[in-house]
């Protein structure tokens, strides 16, 4: 279970990191960041969304510890994945104009099963957390 707090902890670091990126493009306005990021929107939300799942997998591991539970493996495997495919796509989006972007079969397929990992086991965990 320890593998919650590892994942929050890269989770945060990619966080911040992606907040002084964000901080590069809209702010010190680097002009290469600005041409490899023309959708940066997507970048503060990246930002957020990490930071978000990092707070989430903390709140987990800290209440599976009071309680003195342990999740089964496959809630935590999917928490992880889940938990860092979701922001990862933002980043995808925000290396591509708006106008531009028009996402293939492969980027919605990926997207769908990011989206259903990530349900799948935030809600197993709430669900053994609440019965």
């Amino acid at each position: 279970m320890h593998w919650l707090i590892v994942g929050a902890s890269v989770f945060m670091l990619g966080s911040l990191a992606l907040a002084w990126l964000s901080t590069g493009v809209r702010i010190l306005r680097v002009s290469s960041l600005k041409t490899r990021f023309p959708a940066h929107d997507n970048l503060v939300k990246a930002h957020i969304d990490y930071l978000l799942m990092a707070l989430l997998l903390m709140a987990y591991y800290l209440v599976a510890k009071s309680l003195e539970m342990v999740y089964p493996g496959w809630v935590i495997t999917t928490m992880l994945i889940g938990g860092a495919m979701n922001p990862f796509t933002f980043i995808i989006v925000a290396m591509h104009t708006p106008e531009d972007f028009r996402p293939g079969k492969v980027f919605k397929t990926i997207t769908m099963l990011s989206f259903t990992i990530t349900t799948l086991g935030f809600a197993a965990a709430a669900i053994l957390v609440a019965f």
